[in-house]
């Protein structure tokens, strides 16, 4: 009897990393999905980027001809009257349009706005692929934090289940006389730690499963339960971590940003030095008016006149009081700023680079550790089972030596998950996290 209860213990141990059964349909790549269509940071990310695509379209107006057209009608009366000769009354209509262009030839100012507005653009781009790799990590974060709390929920309640055992064993040891008070005392205490241990978790579990709900603005069901054996350990591809230093600093998506804006940077310089040179546009204009004033009016009718005009404008800028040697100033040292603000995003991303590349390497060793610890771990509990059996050990030992199991099966399911949390942000670091990747640790994590 006591082997039968036995082997079903170490089964429910063992969900942790070998169970392949399905809890629910929630999966990772389902949720992904949602998320691109409902996560309210994501989308608010993907509404900055349109409005500033369209600053590039605004400040190609600025370089394009500017037409318009403008006209009046009006009906008049009027009495006229010269010297002593009789009064006259006028009744008329008058009217003018006129017809304007300008094309401006040379504005070194909206030339310089462009050219930001295409560097504003890209950096908006890449800040919203820097916002689709945040939440996807984001997610899978929260994801894994969900199932490892699960995790520890199904090792706390098969930990109670395994003492509540050896606390009965104890009572009838010490009915017996083959044990002592002290072995039923300690089996009590760890068993009361293990429900306090259980609220705890209970509580983390609800806070992660709300937090995982909001990013897809639904409740979460239940998840599908990740299958230890099928995890691919695999190391990080290129193994040279200064290739992937080289590719972080070429496809990093804040990075690119960031140096995006030091071009954004440059052209306010342009601006505000523009103000220096001259400005050329070519004018032209037609329009046509009739009976502009009453002195125009005579006895042959109306009045009309036709009027063509075309020529080129200049205007030169003499003294503007230092504004713009200031402005030029104050935009020099704003490039700096943002000089100095890509150095410190390129040395960040060095550093956590190397921290996620060491985190894959170290992480394959140390599950390969723990599964090797969660062998040894699981012969040991019996060892110690047969020694009481035997009188060789005490209801103590195995409740140690099970304490010290639980340990390695929990540490074994975070050291997984850790893992594959570590190369997800790596490639992400990279610009290299794709839907591929999300949707091949969906199936690992979903036990198929």
């Amino acid at each position: 009897m006591k082997r039968r209860l036995f082997r079903w213990l170490l089964a429910l141990l063992l969900l942790t990393s070998k169970s392949g059964i399905s809890i629910g349909a929630e999966n990772l790549l389902s949720l992904y999905r949602e998320a691109l269509t409902t996560n309210a940071k994501f989308l608010a990310e993907q509404a900055g980027a349109a409005a500033e695509q369209e600053n590039q379209n605004i400040a190609v107006g600025q370089l394009l001809p500017n037409l318009s057209w403008s006209g009046s009608y009006s009906g008049n009366r009027t009495e006229r009257q010269i010297a002593s000769e009789p009064s006259q009354d006028f009744n008329y209509q008058s009217y003018a349009y006129n017809l304007n262009l300008r094309q401006p030839l040379f504005r070194k100012y909206n030339w310089a706005l462009y050219e930001q507005a295409k560097a504003q653009g890209g950096a908006a781009n890449q800040r919203l692929n820097s916002a689709a790799n945040e939440m996807a990590v984001r997610l899978v974060g929260t994801y894994l934090e969900l199932l490892f709390s699960e995790d520890q929920l199904r090792l706390l309640e098969a930990q109670k289940s395994a003492i509540a055992g050896q606390m009965k064993a104890a009572e009838r040891g010490l009915i017996a006389g083959s044990g002592t008070r002290i072995d039923v005392d300690e089996a009590r205490a760890r068993y009361d730690v293990i429900l306090a241990q259980e609220l705890e978790a209970q509580n983390l579990q609800k806070h992660q499963r709300s937090t995982l709900g909001a990013m897809v603005n639904r409740q979460i069901g239940d998840l599908m339960l990740p299958n230890g054996e099928q995890l691919k350990l695999v190391p990080p591809t290129p193994g040279d971590i200064n290739r992937w230093l080289t590719l972080v600093e070429e496809n990093n998506a804040d990075y690119q940003a960031i140096l995006l804006q030091v071009k954004a940077a440059e052209q306010e310089v342009e601006k505000a030095v523009a103000g220096n040179y001259p400005t050329v546009d070519f004018v032209a204009g037609t329009g046509r008016s009739s009976n502009d004033n009453v002195s125009t009016l005579n006895r042959f009718g109306d009045t009309d006149y036709k009027t063509l005009s075309y020529g080129v404008q200049v205007n030169v800028p003499l003294f503007a009081g230092g504004q713009v040697s200031a402005t030029a100033r104050q935009a020099r040292a704003k490039l700096e700023q943002s000089r100095q603000q890509a150095e410190e995003i390129r040395r960040n991303i060095g550093v956590q680079t190397r921290r996620e590349f060491d985190n894959v390497v170290q992480g394959i060793a140390k599950i390969r550790a723990l599964e090797r610890a969660e062998v040894s771990g699981r012969q040991n509990v019996v060892s110690n089972k047969k020694g009481v059996e035997a009188g060789v050990r005490s209801t103590l030992d195995v409740l140690q030596v099970e304490q010290q199991y639980f340990v390695v099966l929990r540490d074994l399911a975070q050291a997984r998950y850790s893992y594959l949390l570590a190369g997800l942000k790596l490639k992400g670091l990279a610009g290299a996290l794709l839907d591929d990747d999300i949707s091949s640790l969906s199936v690992q994590l979903a036990g198929n």
